[in-house]
Formats: structure tokens, C-alpha cells, sequence
């Protein structure tokens, strides 16, 4: 802040005001951040307000008669003032509209609360009541077999083997809970691994898994919301369908 009191003429900087005052806009994702930063630039625009009636006052009493001070200069940093306090004053308003959109939000997406949703991953939990399996997978392009396995939570032991559809696009995944002897297997964290295989040997064709589970929780995360799934929290654009 440069500031200057002789008879001649007022100059007040206040482009460093202004870049200090500034709040951050309300795209951003916590809301108590910008809050606090505009209650900041308030008081620091008021206390450099009452600054510059007091030296524009002091300043009025000291003049040289024969060279008074330019009202036009006066006039312009009075403008400057009120466009900072309209554009914190915008800001604050942001921040209240973007607050109350994120609790309608929130609000809204407690309905995924114990829904079974489909996403793209590839472990999943069996529960005891479990009653359909959502799993699937996609390929890019036509391949010349499919082997589907559903594997154990080390990802190694094979629980069970079957068959895939080699067609371009997206296949379910049909599976009995039951394990390559016939036995239906236990509740706990399993694995869906594809393999496809392509005429050319050379060729690898990448097969896109969709796994399921349970909704436990709904949260937040980067300004995104999140879902609680199987332990993990899921981007809610991640999520494929809901069950």
C-alpha cells in the first residue's frame, strides 16, 4: 500500500488490496475454505477502507488552497472500493448457493444407502443374502475363446470355470455360487478374472470386469461424490447401474 498525504494529490494503491481480498470461487469444493476466506477479505476491505477516509480526510485538511486535490483521483479509488466489495459481496452469495446444492445433493443420494450397485473393478463381496450377481465383463473387439473365472480373495485359488461369450461387447456373467465340484461356496470376498484369446497370437484383446456390492456409505471426495462399497469408495460416475 503506498500512500501519500502532501498538499498535492491522494495516491492510493490498492491493486494489492484488491488481490489480497479476492476470495476463491465457489467451484471450489469446500465450502467452510471459501467461507473463512471471505469473511477475511470483509474485515481487510473495511480496515483499508477506514484507512483511506482517514488519510483522504487528513489530506483535505492540509491542502494548498491554490492547488486543491483532484476529485477525479478521489472519485476513481472510490470506485475501485465499491467494485471489490460488489465482487466479495458476489463471491459470499456463490458460497451460499453452492452450500445449500451440496446438502440438496447429499440429501438426495442417501436413496443409495443398502442398494446393490454395478461398477467396474473386480472384487466383490458374497453376502448371505445375496441373491443375484451382477457380473460382467466387455470386450473391445470379437475374440476366438473366453475363459471366466471366479477366483478367491488371493486372486489365485479358482473357485470356478466357465465359459464366455467371444462376441464384441458386453456379457453377464452367470454364476450359481456354487464352486468347480458342485458346492456352494461360502460367503466372502471373491475375484472375476477374464481371459480372452484372439486368432492372431500376437493379438491381446483387453476384457473390461464389472464387479457388484452393497452401498454402506455416501461421501465425498474432490468435490465428487463417493459410495462406500465393499470397503471402498467408488466415484459415483464410476457407478454402471443400480439394483
Amino acid at each position: 500500500m503506498t500512500t501519500t498525504t502532501t498538499a498535492g494529490s491522494m495516491n492510493w494503491d490498492i491493486s494489492q488490496t484488491q488481490k489480497q481480498n479476492t476470495t476463491k470461487t465457489a467451484d471450489k469444493a469446500d465450502v467452510k475454505t471459501s467461507e473463512s476466506d471471505t469473511s477475511v477479505a470483509i474485515k481487510g476491505l473495511g480496515d483499508n477502507f477506514s484507512t483511506f477516509l482517514k488519510l483522504l480526510t487528513t489530506q483535505m485538511q492540509n491542502q494548498d488552497p491554490t492547488k486543491p486535490m483532484d476529485t477525479n483521483e478521489m472519485t476513481q479509488q472510490l470506485v475501485q472500493f465499491a467494485n471489490i466489495e460488489q465482487n466479495i459481496g458476489t463471491n459470499t452469495r456463490l458460497d451460499k448457493l453452492l452450500k445449500m446444492q451440496q446438502a440438496a445433493a447429499a440429501s438426495s443420494n442417501l436413496g443409495y444407502l443398502g442398494k446393490t450397485v454395478s461398477f467396474e473393478g473386480d472384487t466383490f463381496t458374497l453376502a448371505n443374502d445375496t441373491t443375484d450377481t451382477p457380473l460382467s465383463y466387455e470386450l473391445e473387439t470379437a475374440a476366438k475363446t473366453v475363459e471366466v473365472k471366479i477366483l478367491g480373495a488371493d486372486g489365485k485359488t479358482v473357485i470356478r470355470t466357465l465359459k464366455g461369450d467371444p462376441a464384441a461387447g458386453k456379457h453377464q456373467v452367470v454364476w450359481d455360487y456354487k464352486d468347480d465340484d458342485g458346492q456352494i461356496v461360502q460367503p466372502g470376498t471373491y475375484k472375476l478374472s477374464v481371459a480372452a484369446t484372439a486368432e492372431d497370437e500376437e493379438t491381446v484383446i483387453v476384457a473390461k470386469t464389472s464387479v457388484f456390492g452393497r452401498v454402506d456409505g455416501v461421501g465425498s471426495q474432490d468435490g465428487e461424490t463417493t459410495l462406500t462399497v465393499n470397503g471402498r469408495d467408488i466415484p459415483l460416475s464410476r457407478i454402471a447401474s443400480v439394483h
